[in-house]
């Protein structure tokens, strides 16, 4: 069995995608007869092993996942930590020529580790390269006192472009074979610059990495629908308090008509406890019968299709500024699991961000409320109350899912990794 290496610095623990994206990949990729690897951050040496439950997890990195952006904001900093991140490689490595890798697979990588991975690349044995770009090139983890937005957005995508332009000399000189893709057509056109002036082309799109081509049971007739208030961790943007919101909301009025039997879908998951005061509410709210289901802690992939499957509403109200170019793979996952039904779905949240316009590209209904919360003008419950009773009346029969969706939904990533590590790629010229 030929070995792989999955290259991902920023996988450190089990909330988060990178838990959610990795297992998967490695019981695919072992499956398709490839001995995987998955070299993360020290970190997850300490994790119950059942977190990844096939191939081999090594602890590889340290201090080269999710640093301070304002280490890496500046070329001389992202070269720094490129070059701490390719001593790691090297290490772990040891001599290439006993066991060569025969393809190397990376996602989530950020422009210093990209870089660091491309100087590795330029040490070792011609090998299948397979590279997802998830983060757009301009992202800047929102840690830029120093610098205003667009300084730093336009230091970030100069910095992408040193990345892009070391990795096509690696493979250049090593003869790698090298394949770019992206989790979504907005990524593709973000990066289409880039690649031109690096002279890299790419395979487009693949498959959402999180979700897409899940099977989830049928959902019983019995069943009430929910609503997916929120799902995921506690960071800042992800439409947690305009949940909250309209869980209070929920208490201090009637139910819309249209949505009377619905039940309201609420997990908490993250490295810290929620705040006394959001607690409080989630309890009241679940003694008060409005018919909210919390989830607590971890949720394994079938289960979380089957709960997702049950919603055909869901409240994304992610902030349109942090999430103007930045996915989310909770649009995909849960739009995943409706999808594989045949079942309709309808998103309430912001305009003018991503998940706006990769919603509607999948052939989603997307209803729109508003302008971003502010200390002035916070979230307001009754509005998103009344939106999603709006989205609840005008839900469709069937979702006509356009072919992006179908592309986008319909297939494993891991399945697609395997499609394309058996096809001879072109090396770079």
């Amino acid at each position: 069995m030929p070995r792989l290496v999955i290259v991902d610095p920023g996988h450190s623990g089990s909330v988060g995608h990178h838990g959610e994206v990795n297992r998967p990949l490695l019981e695919a990729l072992q499956a398709g007869g490839w001995r995987p690897e998955l070299w993360a951050d020290v970190a997850l040496e300490a994790e119950p092993p059942a977190r990844v439950s096939a191939g081999r997890v090594r602890g590889v990195f340290s201090g080269c996942g999710y640093e301070d952006p304002r280490q890496w904001s500046e070329l001389g900093g992202m070269v720094l930590l490129a070059r701490r991140l390719q001593q790691q490689l090297d290490l772990a490595s040891g001599d290439p020529l006993k066991e060569p890798v025969g393809a190397w697979l990376a996602h989530s990588l950020l422009p210093f580790q990209i870089l660091g991975l491309a100087r590795h690349l330029a040490m070792v044995p011609a090998a299948a390269v397979l590279l997802s770009l998830m983060f757009p090139p301009k992202e800047t983890l929102e840690v830029t006192a120093s610098l205003n937005r667009l300084q730093a957005s336009e230091r970030a995508a100069g910095n992408t472009r040193v990345a892009l332009a070391a990795l096509a000399r690696a493979c250049r000189q090593q003869g790698h074979r090298l394949t770019l893709a992206f989790p979504s057509r907005q990524q593709q056109e973000l990066y289409a610059p880039l690649l031109a002036a690096t002279g890299l082309g790419s395979a487009g799109f693949h498959p959402a990495v999180v979700g897409a081509g899940c099977s989830p049971e049928p959902v019983p007739g019995e069943a009430p629908p929910l609503v997916l208030l929120h799902w995921g961790d506690h960071k800042p943007g992800k439409g947690r308090d305009e949940a909250l919101a309209v869980l209070h909301a929920l208490l201090m009025q009637p139910v819309p008509a249209q949505l009377e039997g619905w039940g309201w879908l609420f997990q908490v998951h993250g490295h810290k406890p929620l705040p006394e005061l959001e607690r409080s509410l989630l309890q009241r709210a679940e003694a008060a019968g409005v018919g909210l289901v919390v989830l607590r802690g971890e949720v394994e992939s079938s289960a979380m299709a089957h709960w997702l499957a049950r919603c055909p509403l869901a409240l994304l109200a992610y902030d349109p500024q942090r999430y103007r170019h930045r996915s989310s793979g909770m649009l995909w996952q849960w739009a995943a699991a409706r999808a594989s039904l045949e079942l309709p779905a309808a998103a309430v949240g912001y305009a003018d961000n991503w998940l706006a316009t990769e919603a509607t590209a999948v052939g989603l209904c997307w209803h729109s409320l508003g302008m971003l919360p502010s200390d002035q003008n916070p979230a307001d419950g009754a509005s998103w109350l009344a939106a999603l009773a709006k989205a609840a009346s005008d839900l469709p029969i069937r979702t006509q899912w356009t072919n992006y969706g179908h592309a986008v939904l319909g297939e494993r990533f891991g399945i697609w990794c395997l499609s394309r590590l058996s096809t001879p790629a072109k090396t770079i010229d």
